[in-house]
């Protein structure tokens, strides 16, 4: 696995955890700044998983805010 693969393996897996974890929504700034991340690749991850229906994504005025997809 190259290096480019270890970081957004780690960043994927560090957004999830991160997610999952919190009693409240989550902003994609929240979480840049929990992870040390650049907002770009942050809103590339929560995307990734929001089409894996890991996270669900909604937009409050200017802010993406996240949070744990619902078992349906």
């Amino acid at each position: 696995m190259s290096n480019r693969a270890k970081i957004s393996a780690s960043i994927h897996t560090n957004v999830l955890n991160l997610i999952i974890n919190s009693d409240k929504p989550v902003s994609t700034l929240e979480i840049c700044a929990r992870i040390n991340r650049a907002w770009h690749s942050v809103q590339n991850h929560c995307l990734k998983l929001q089409i894996e229906g890991k996270i669900t994504g909604f937009k409050v005025g200017n802010m993406n805010l996240w949070v744990k997809a619902s078992k349906k």
